[in-house]
């Protein structure tokens, strides 16, 4: 049997792992490495973009790391990512939720903008198999010049 104190380091390692590998998706996110991010991908990942899909193209379920990582490719050759900000990240257990801005430059019309989007995930075996973004649509519309 483990002790109260051996659980909560277990607990914290969890957590620390977690927040890690957040941490590191979106930093590999405005590297454009796509198969970085791969590495933290469970094969049966549900992506879901929220919004308007006329507004945001990308505002579909997808299922499957392999889908998963096709439209994060297509993202990154419309929009150049130049970094996020995370101001609010919550871990509780294996579920994950964080406001972030994120820097974005549209590769076409080189527009730039600020985009808030709020982000839930959950991690299963260390890997994140739901995500889900909620993006600022009325940003990505003026990032597009609409």
């Amino acid at each position: 049997m483990r002790s109260d104190d051996t659980l909560g380091r277990l607990a914290r390692l969890d957590r620390e792992m977690i927040e890690h590998r957040v941490r590191t998706i979106f930093e590999r996110r405005a590297d454009g490495d796509i198969a970085g991010i791969s590495e933290y991908v469970a094969e049966d990942i549900v992506y879901k973009v929220q919004g308007e899909w006329t507004i945001y193209p990308f505002s579909r379920p997808v299922h499957g790391k392999g889908a998963f990582l096709q439209i994060m490719a297509a993202i990154n050759v419309m929009y150049e990512n130049l970094g996020s900000t995370i101001h609010e990240l919550v871990i509780d257990n294996e579920r994950v939720a964080l406001h972030r801005t994120s820097r974005m430059r549209n590769r076409g019309t080189g527009a730039m903008i600020s985009v808030d989007v709020c982000d839930f995930m959950r991690f299963r075996d260390g890997l994140v198999n739901e995500f889900s973004e909620y993006p600022d649509s009325a940003a990505i519309a003026k990032l597009d010049g609409r």
